[in-house]
C-alpha cells in the first residue's frame, strides 16, 4: 500500500538538497571541456546558459508551488495532457538520468582515480553505493545530513576557487585564454550550449521534493532560488578562473590546475576529496529526486506498485532501483566506453525537451496571462536552441515513441479487461 512522504524539508534544508542535486559533474569538468571547445568564448557560453535558465527556472517554481507532488515533471504533464503527458515526461526524464547520473558518478571517478589509480568506473560505483547511505537514514536524518553536507562543499569550494583567483592575479598568465574574444562567432559561442545546459539541470529533479516541503508555497520558491543564485555564482566565477588558467592537459579536471600552483601536490590531492564529496552529494541528491518520481509513477500504477511503498516516510524500494539502474549503466560503459561528453549532451538536450513540457503544462493548466506568456516563452526558446545547435534528437525522439507505444498498451489493456466484463 503506498504511504504518503515525510514532510522533512525547510527553506534551508530545501536549498541544501537543490544545491547537492544540481552542483556535481558541470562544477567539476565542464568550465574546462567549455574552454577546449569554445576557448575565449566559454565564459560567455556560460553567461547565456545561466540566462536561457532564469525563465526555465520560473516554470518550476511556480509549478511546484502550485502543484506539490512527488511526480514533478510527470505530474505536471499529467494534469495538463493526462496520461499520455506524464508517460512523455516520464519517459524523457528516465531517459535523462540514466546517462546524466552516471556521467556524474563517473567525473568522481576520474577524479579518485587521480588521487589512488584504478579504473574509473570501479570508483563510480564505489561513489554511487555510498551515496545510497544517507537515504537509510530514518525520520529527517537523511534531510539533515544533506544541509551538512551542502554546507561543507560551499565551504571547500569557496576555498579552492579563492586558491583559483590568486593563482591568476598572482601568478603567470601563460598559455591562459583572453577573457572576451576579439570577434564574436554564434557558432563558437553555442558549440558547448548543450553541454554547458547540463550543469543548469537539476532543479526540475528538484521539483519533485515539492511534495515534502512542509509549506510549500512559501519555502519551495524560496529554496528553488537561493539554489540557483548560489550555483550561478560558482559557475560564472568558475568559468572565468578556467579561462584565465593554463589547462593545458586539465581540461576534464580543471580544479586540479586551479589549485596547484598556490598550493603545490597537496592542493591536488584535496581537489580530488573535494570533488568526491560533491559528487557524493549530487548523487544522493539526485537519487532523491529521481527516486520520488519513480516513487510516484509507482503510485499511479505506470511502474510496478511495490516501488510505491515506503519506510519510515522514505521510498527505499524506489531508492534501491534508482541505484541499481546508475550502476548498470557504468557497468555498460565499462563494457562499451559511451563517453562521458556523449553521455553528457543526451541528457541535457531531453531535460532541455522536460523544460518545454513543463512550460507547456503551464500554459494549459494557468489561469493567469502573465504565466501563459512565460510558459510560450520558454517553448520559443527551448525550440530556437534545440534548432540553432542542431544536436541529433534521435534518442528522445525514441522515447517519446515509446511512451507512445506504452501509453497505447495501456488503454488496449483498459479496453480489453471492459470487452471481458461485458458479457457478465
Amino acid at each position: 500500500m503506498a504511504q504518503n512522504l515525510a514532510k522533512s524539508l525547510t527553506a534551508f534544508k530545501g536549498t541544501a538538497l537543490l544545491i547537492n542535486i544540481v552542483i556535481g559533474a558541470g562544477l567539476l569538468t565542464l568550465p574546462g571541456l567549455a574552454v577546449k571547445i569554445a576557448g575565449d568564448h566559454a565564459l560567455l557560453s556560460w553567461i547565456l546558459a545561466s540566462a536561457v535558465s532564469v525563465p526555465l527556472l520560473a516554470v518550476f517554481v511556480i509549478l511546484g508551488r502550485s502543484m506539490p507532488e512527488a511526480g514533478g515533471l510527470a505530474a505536471y504533464g499529467r494534469r495538463a495532457f493526462g496520461p499520455f503527458g506524464q508517460r512523455v515526461a516520464s519517459f524523457l526524464f528516465l531517459g535523462a538520468v540514466v546517462f546524466g547520473l552516471p556521467a556524474i558518478a563517473l567525473t568522481g571517478g576520474h577524479y579518485l582515480a587521480t588521487l589512488v589509480g584504478g579504473d574509473a568506473r570501479f570508483h563510480a560505483i564505489l561513489l554511487v553505493l555510498v551515496a545510497l547511505l544517507p537515504h537509510m537514514l530514518p525520520g529527517n536524518g537523511a534531510a539533515n545530513l544533506m544541509g551538512w553536507i551542502a554546507s561543507l562543499v560551499v565551504v571547500a569550494i569557496t576555498v579552492f576557487l579563492a586558491a583559483g583567483l590568486l593563482g591568476v592575479y598572482a601568478g603567470p598568465a601563460g598559455g591562459s585564454t583572453p577573457i572576451l574574444p576579439a570577434q564574436i562567432s554564434a557558432t563558437t559561442l553555442v558549440a558547448p550550449f548543450m553541454m554547458i545546459f547540463f550543469a543548469f539541470t537539476g532543479w526540475e529533479v528538484g521539483a519533485g521534493s515539492a511534495e515534502e516541503y512542509a509549506n510549500p508555497r512559501r519555502d519551495f520558491p524560496i529554496a528553488m532560488i537561493a539554489s540557483f543564485v548560489i550555483v550561478t555564482i560558482f559557475y560564472l566565477l568558475i568559468a572565468f578562473v578556467a579561462q584565465k588558467t593554463n589547462l593545458a592537459g586539465a581540461h576534464e579536471a580543471p580544479f586540479v590546475a586551479f589549485v596547484r600552483p598556490v598550493l603545490g601536490e597537496a592542493g591536488a590531492i584535496a581537489v580530488a576529496v573535494l570533488a568526491a564529496l560533491i559528487i557524493l552529494a549530487n548523487l544522493s541528491g539526485a537519487v532523491w529526486g529521481v527516486s520520488r518520481m519513480v516513487f510516484s509513477l509507482a503510485r499511479d500504477g505506470i511502474l510496478p506498485p511495490v516501488l510505491a511503498a515506503t519506510r519510515n516516510g522514505q521510498p527505499l524500494s524506489a531508492v534501491i532501483v534508482t541505484v541499481g539502474a546508475i550502476i548498470s549503466v557504468l557497468v555498460t560503459d565499462f563494457l562499451f566506453h559511451l563517453g562521458l561528453d556523449t553521455m553528457l549532451a543526451r541528457a541535457g538536450l531531453n531535460f532541455l525537451l522536460l523544460y518545454a513540457i513543463a512550460a507547456a503544462s503551464l500554459v494549459v493548466l494557468s489561469r493567469g496571462i502573465g504565466p501563459r506568456i512565460l510558459g510560450v516563452a520558454v517553448i520559443l526558446i527551448v525550440a530556437g536552441i534545440i534548432g540553432w545547435s542542431r544536436f541529433p534528437v534521435l534518442y528522445p525522439a525514441l522515447l517519446i515513441a515509446l511512451a507512445i507505444m506504452s501509453e497505447g498498451g495501456a488503454r488496449m489493456r483498459v479496453l480489453v479487461g471492459t470487452r471481458k466484463k461485458d458479457p457478465a
